[in-house]
């Protein structure tokens, strides 16, 4: 190198301070002459290369290049040597540093020429490894592809709620592209609930909070709504620092019509769409509550459709449970909407008539007697099944006990009336056939206790 004075003391000053600036750098200095030997290394070229500078200087620099980067660095050099100018050799490229070990690392290098003229002109190469950083881009690149795939709808915003990233997930939930969001306010795009309010969430995600699975109603471009599950959370740099707000939306509907339909089949028969026997349960120890405490009447009727075996037998089950569906429609589309109709097991249906005395009761149910009767029923064959029941009816009042009793004593009067339904010779018949149809004489309900006999 040039020195600052003319006398030797300037000139070692100018060598002791190249060598301290040289042990002092951050990255690996490696000094190569224009044949491509090291003269010259630092102490981090040694921590990131492995070697002893010893073992370096002298050494061809490829020494510190993969095997399979070696032919390509060589045309790089020469390239180099032709117009040497200061220039970043990653160009372009993805370059690796060897270490002694076999080992490999993503480097940086930075290469500066000095000398006085072509022939003994140095290079200085600065090098980095660059894993950390590699580690973090890679990472980021993750990200980005995660949330660009997610079906969720992944919104970014600043932190006075303005969408700064939209992904996909997002375009499809609300129907809105990245271009029509970006710099909008994110909150034309959720309804919350009576208890919640946007602002007060928003609030408590500025203070650093994240809010989790809250459930809203998104607005969609087209003006529909769609149950979302949304988390809120604060987004902050590499300082800690809050600097926007990451809003993650997942489609509900599909878990709202799931739950939706566990509810609906905690209280209905799947088949028929009728009450279950546990609602129907529930339902009569309801009432008999009532019985009790207000001196309510109502009737219990127990439903059983006459020679269901036959049908199933002759049609099979999926002709039977058509039969079943039609039966509970009919009766349903007869009874009052306060009364309770329920299926509560194979053939048997139960009803429930708050209110009402045994005489209302007794008209009741001739009435879904001759309703059922009436039905036009196909089998699939073309010829119209003839369809009939047999009912059993109670009264519930305030001397009922349990609804063990009054269930017993609807159940025997409907074997009853199921008895006098065979001794007039009741089968399953084609309605072209000449049939027997049972009378629709009125009988009271029975009465389930003697007090009230």
């Amino acid at each position: 190198m040039g020195a600052l004075g003319e006398n030797g003391s300037d000139r070692l000053w100018t060598a002791e301070l190249f060598g301290e600036l040289l042990e002092s750098a951050p990255e690996g200095v490696i000094v190569v002459d224009a044949t491509g030997q090291i003269i010259l290394v630092n102490a981090e070229t040694e921590r990131l290369f492995g070697y002893g500078r010893q073992e370096l200087v002298g050494q061809p620099v490829e020494l510190l290049v993969p095997l399979r980067s070696r032919k390509q660095h060589r045309r790089r050099t020469t390239g180099y040597l032709v117009d040497p100018h200061p220039r970043s050799s990653t160009t372009g490229l993805e370059l690796f540093g060897l270490r002694k070990d076999g080992t490999e690392f993503p480097a940086e290098i930075l290469l500066s020429p000095f000398g006085p003229d072509q022939g003994d002109r140095l290079t200085y190469c600065a090098v980095r490894d660059i894993s950390d950083r590699k580690r973090a881009e890679d990472n980021a690149s993750r990200l980005a592809s995660l949330v660009e795939s997610s079906d969720d709808a992944i919104v970014g915003e600043t932190l006075d709620g303005v969408v700064v990233s939209w992904n996909v997930g997002a375009e499809q939930l609300y129907g809105y592209s990245a271009e029509e969001m970006l710099g909008k306010s994110a909150s034309m795009l959720t309804l919350l609930g009576e208890d919640d309010n946007l602002a007060a969430v928003l609030a408590r995600v500025r203070t650093g909070k994240r809010v989790a699975n809250l459930e809203a109603v998104g607005a969609r471009k087209n003006g529909k709504h769609v149950r979302v599950a949304l988390t809120i959370s604060p987004v902050r740099d590499g300082q800690g620092q809050m600097v926007g707000i990451s809003s993650i939306a997942r489609d509900m509907s599909a878990v709202v019509r799931d739950r939706e339909h566990l509810r609906y089949l905690a209280d209905h028969d799947e088949l028929t769409g009728a009450l279950n026997r546990r609602r129907f349960m529930r339902d009569l120890n309801e009432q008999l509550e009532r019985a009790r405490r207000y001196s309510e009447t109502a009737v219990v009727m127990l439903i059983d459709i006459d020679h269901f075996k036959q049908i199933n037998d002759r049609y099979g089950h999926p002709v039977g449970d058509r039969a079943l569906k039609t039966v509970a429609t009919a009766l349903a589309q007869r009874l009052r909407r306060t009364d309770t109709v329920a299926r509560i097991g194979g053939d048997e249906f139960g009803v429930l008539l708050p209110y009402d005395d045994p005489e209302q009761g007794a008209e009741v149910a001739a009435d879904l007697r001759r309703v059922v009767s009436e039905l036009r029923f196909d089998p699939g064959t073309g010829r119209r099944l003839h369809l009939e029941i047999s009912v059993g009816t109670a009264l519930l009042d305030r001397y009922t006990e349990s609804d063990e009793e009054v269930l017993a004593a609807a159940d025997k009067d409907m074997y009853q009336d199921k008895f006098r339904s065979r001794s007039a010779g009741g089968v399953v018949r084609d309605l072209t056939t000449s049939r027997r149809v049972r009378g629709t004489k009125v009988r009271p309900p029975v009465r389930t206790s003697p007090s009230t006999a």
